[in-house]
């Protein structure tokens, strides 16, 4: 474990992502080693893998995985009015919008907010 931490690690240190064959090497542990541990990290969603080639030779470039947009935090501010939750937001109701009670309260407390 505290090796794929530490190839995880030198491909977190580079912005721009290492070459395969320079990972192993920068990890000082042998190439089949470290294309498991590669493998293992792309599976999890934490890399992933580019084909490159490099004066002839064919490898990978590894970068870290980007943070996909559902792991991001949700801002829900614009939602909420005091301790008051906009009222559509999971409605099923149809109504008019302009004859719509909560709706109503909820629009004068975000006037009165301002």
């Amino acid at each position: 474990m505290e090796v794929e931490e530490e190839v995880f690690k030198l491909i977190k240190s580079r912005k721009k992502g290492i070459l395969q064959n320079e990972l192993w090497k920068k990890a000082e542990i042998d190439r089949r080693k470290c294309s498991r541990i590669v493998d293992k990290l792309e599976k999890e969603g934490k890399i992933v893998r580019e084909h490159e080639a490099t004066g002839g030779t064919r490898t990978y470039r590894i970068r870290v995985a980007e943070i996909k947009e559902k792991a991001k935090a949700r801002n829900f501010k614009l939602l909420l009015v005091r301790d008051m939750f906009a009222p559509c937001t999971g409605c099923t109701v149809e109504c008019t919008p302009e004859l719509c009670i909560p709706l109503s309260a909820w629009v004068f407390n975000l006037i009165e907010e301002e």
